[in-house]
């Protein structure tokens, strides 16, 4: 007999939220978990957490980006990487790739704009 039940989407044991809004610039920048402050407690989080869930709200007019992979340099290209248009919303479950990721790249689309970040990690 089937329930036709689906495995619980993980999104990680730690919840966890970075402003990028600060960042002046409009190059590509690291992320981990450190960077990140835990939603329950207000401290920031433990390095070497893994990304288990990631959301990024791009509250500007332009297009930003997104690996998930540590930056090469500053000016990486854009080609080929996931773009977040303006006024939108991004979210996936990374616990379901075969990687695990503890840093992520992002690129605002220009240096004053608001772009969020919440996260789920695991140890």
């Amino acid at each position: 007999m089937s329930l036709k039940l689906s495995n619980p989407i993980a999104t990680g044991q730690n919840r966890a939220c970075f402003n990028a809004t600060s960042t002046a610039n409009a190059d590509w920048n690291n992320l981990s978990s450190a960077d990140f402050l835990d939603t329950v407690t207000g401290a920031a989080c433990a390095a070497g957490l893994k990304f288990a869930s990631l959301t990024m709200i791009n509250k500007g007019w332009s297009t930003g980006y997104l690996k998930y992979r540590a930056l090469t340099l500053v000016t990486d290209p854009t080609t080929n990487e996931i773009a977040i248009t303006g006024g939108s919303v991004w979210s996936d479950d990374l616990v379901t790739l075969e990687a695990n990721i503890e840093t992520i790249a992002y690129k605002k689309p220009t240096a004053g704009d608001e772009v969020l970040f919440i996260a789920g990690f695991n140890r």
